[in-house]
């Protein structure tokens, strides 16, 4: 069978392929109470291809050779969370999780701030 003698002659090569295929990042994307956020972007610097978060519980996955990258997520109306550094190895995906906080959140807590200030 012409199939078999394919995959018996290149199963190191196939076996090679389907160990890089789990290298990347992969993780979730939620705000500061722990709650899922959709429609984040996750770049990567220096790669002109971005991924965005569309599964309902903020999960992500970005497929990646292996070596060191700088990764941010960012969605409007929050601040941008950027990671710098990231070791992704061979073999499997390297956990990144994002917790992005609202702007409004944080001029909310200044206003407070300058309201006791003032009296």
């Amino acid at each position: 069978d012409t199939f078999g003698k394919v995959g018996s002659d290149n199963f190191n090569s196939i076996l090679k392929f389907s160990k890089l295929a789990n290298s990347g990042v992969k993780g979730r994307a939620t705000d500061y109470f722990g709650n899922p956020l959709t429609d984040v972007t996750i770049t990567v610097s220096g790669i002109n291809k971005t991924t965005k978060v569309r599964h309902p519980e903020g999960y992500y996955w970005r497929p990646l050779l292996a070596g060191t990258y700088n990764i941010s997520a960012s969605k409007h109306g929050y601040y941008t969370l950027a990671r710098k550094s990231i070791v992704v190895r061979e073999e499997e995906p390297t956990q990144i999780d994002f917790i992005l906080i609202p702007k409004s959140q944080v001029r909310a807590r200044k206003r407070r701030r300058r309201r006791k200030r003032s009296v």
